[in-house]
């Protein structure tokens, strides 16, 4: 009988990355990171997620890479095994797949059996084996040598120089991730859910805020194909994982310039594509970028400017200051249930 795994599947720069699911506690966007004293090197710091602390480990320097600068957009995966909690930085967190577990491909040992006993724990195996995922090669991480630290110390551990957290970034984005600690730090399981979790989008250089209950991932804009007969606010049809998807563009339904190049993000969300007695569709929405998740609080919430208020009513939900502008808060299932982001095939 073939036993289902759960897998998460990430990104880290351009090479995808498999763990036990089962392991995986949440994941996070990249907090401001407290330094680590007396630790290796690939602990990159810690941050508090509810008053349990979470060392953090760049894959990057666990493998023996050269260090990257990090981004907004990085995530932490946060690992809990045996009442330990471990923190991973990834690039992009993309999906959960369950696969039969003959599937998997052990890996290959590679290292030597005469090795030191010091270099062994150091270089151990973190790979669990390899697996095909639609059309990509997935590399399986062992969750539990991974967070196992080497007792033993050596001068080779101090090839990577420390450092303040995230050097290369402004005083803008040093804000942001401050930010998202202290929430982080700050907030518990009853006042999460209590709170408006927001994914910050940007459209011509304007923020609104998507509410993640309506979405269901983001990926990379490919490409779409074009779909014949139909207006502007569609650009046209893309590919996720073997389904086809119709890619809206929302800058129609706030009057701005339309997109000039079709790259950039897709938010993936739910909506009521034909009414509620057909029940909701999956369809990709263009932005230039996600930004940030940020969760507020609902007193936070503050009116929305009176013509914008005005002419789209319940569609936004209100206004919050980000990054020095005021960025819109949508209600996008609402949005997306306009009459006019049907095409009649009659037409």
């Amino acid at each position: 009988m073939s036993t289902i795994r759960p897998l998460l599947i990430f990104d880290l720069d351009d090479a995808r990355f498999g763990l036990d699911a089962m392991l995986v506690r949440e994941s996070v966007w990249l907090p401001e990171l407290a330094p680590v004293e007396e630790a290796p090197l690939y602990i990159v710091g810690m941050f508090s997620l509810r008053e349990q602390l979470v060392p953090v480990i760049d894959l990057n320097l666990r493998f023996g890479h050269p260090a990257r600068p990090y981004s907004l957009n990085d995530q932490v995966v946060v690992l809990e095994q045996d009442r330990l909690l471990m923190g991973l930085i990834v690039s992009e967190v993309r999906e959960v797949v369950e696969l039969p577990f003959e599937a998997i491909q052990p890996a290959s040992n590679w290292h030597s059996k005469h090795e030191d006993p010091d270099d062994a724990i150091r270089n151990a195996n973190l790979v669990a084996g390899e697996v095909r995922v639609g059309d990509d090669i997935v590399t399986l991480l062992d969750v539990t040598r991974l967070m196992r630290l080497p007792q033993n110390l050596t001068e080779a551990d101090s090839e990577y120089p420390a450092r303040r957290f995230c050097p290369e970034a402004t005083p803008e984005q040093h804000a942001v991730y401050r930010a998202r600690a202290k929430a982080l730090q700050e907030s518990s399981a009853e006042e999460e859910e209590e709170q408006l979790a927001l994914a910050v989008v940007e459209l011509n250089g304007e923020y609104f805020g998507i509410e993640l209950e309506a979405v269901q991932e983001f990926c990379e804009i490919a490409l779409p194909s074009p779909i014949p007969c139909c207006p502007p606010h569609i650009l046209g049809a893309i590919s996720l994982r073997g389904n086809l998807l119709t890619l809206l563009d929302l800058r129609v339904a706030f009057n701005l310039p339309p997109a000039l190049q079709r790259s950039g993000k897709v938010v993936v969300a739910r909506a009521p594509w034909l009414g509620a007695s057909q029940g909701e569709q999956v369809v990709g929405v263009a932005v230039d970028e996600v930004h940030d998740v940020v969760y507020l609080r609902q007193d936070e919430l503050q009116a929305a400017p009176a013509l914008l208020g005005e002419q789209r009513g319940t569609e936004i939900k209100g206004a919050v200051p980000y990054a020095g502008k005021t960025m819109v808060v949508l209600d996008l299932p609402a949005l997306l249930a306009r009459e006019q982001w049907i095409v009649n095939e009659t037409v």
